[in-house]
């Protein structure tokens, strides 16, 4: 019975560092080059983009951005659309990166 217990806190523990892990995500080079109307010009985007994949370096949390722009699509999310008429990222998708304190 304590090893049920044990084994139901990891995977709430696991469950927390993955939503986690997914809030902390920020914006990718391509969605930030995509909100100023220009491609991502990193020889690993553009190599992983013409294979219409993501890039492993750069999108490791890709959003759903990452995801239209590897395809050579726009995203249809409403917000994200909305965002890309104003030249913006989409803040809902796309969290901005916190900063470090040293």
């Amino acid at each position: 019975m304590k090893l049920n217990g044990t084994l139901t806190g990891l995977a709430f523990a696991v469950a927390l560092m993955v939503g986690a892990s997914a809030v902390l995500a920020g914006e990718s080079c391509c969605v930030k080059a995509k909100a100023k109307g220009k491609e991502c010009e990193h020889e690993c985007c553009v190599k992983a983009h013409k294979d219409h994949k993501l890039c492993e370096k750069c999108q490791k949390d890709a959003s759903c951005c990452d995801k239209a722009i590897a395809q050579g699509k726009e995203c249809t999310h409403k917000c994200c659309v909305d965002a890309a008429k104003e030249h913006k990222v989409c803040e809902k998708c796309n969290k901005k990166e916190e900063k470090k304190e040293k």
